[in-house]
């Protein structure tokens, strides 16, 4: 029973050892970047037709989104009624770029620059310019989503 006992402890220990000297997963931030530039096609092109349920289908299932003047919005259904109500107020013509990409393991996060065009219905239209960043995760089937998205202007405030 003794040398069961020891020999039990032995492969627990070798098992320990053999994991800590694993490598760890390598992080390849072109292929990251390759990919949040993909989702963030998708993303505009959704955005471009107004299409709300689109854009928010590229969020994960509890991500939050936490836009300028505004209290944090949490969860798919809640992101798509913002951008909804964003379409509603004349949102349209976004232009994303990728600035920089990093992370580890499942996670990564982007730094951007956005462009856009807000044409209220009877009103004059303007353009906003700014910045953003996003954490994206990798899900169980290899693709990336949108889990925190935050993003404020570069326009100087009204009357500066």
């Amino acid at each position: 029973m003794k040398s069961l006992k020891y020999a039990v402890l032995f492969m627990l220990g070798l098992s320990l050892a053999l994991l800590s000297c694993t490598k760890p997963e390598t992080f390849d931030v072109a292929a990251v970047r390759k990919a949040i530039e993909a989702g963030n096609a998708k993303w505009v092109e959704a955005f471009n037709r107004g299409d709300a349920a689109g854009v928010a289908a590229l969020y994960t299932d509890n991500a939050a989104l936490l836009p300028p003047n505004s209290e944090m919005i949490q969860g798919r259904q809640g992101i798509q009624n913002f951008w909804n109500g964003g379409f509603q107020m004349g949102l349209k013509d976004a232009a994303l770029t990728t600035v920089d990409v990093g992370g580890n393991g499942d996670t990564a996060f982007e730094i951007g620059k956005y462009t856009l065009k807000i044409q209220p219905a009877g009103q004059e239209g303007m353009s906003d310019s700014g910045k953003y960043v996003v954490v994206w995760k990798r899900q169980v089937d290899g693709t990336w989503k949108l889990h925190a998205d935050i993003w404020n202007s570069s326009m100087p405030m009204p009357g500066q």
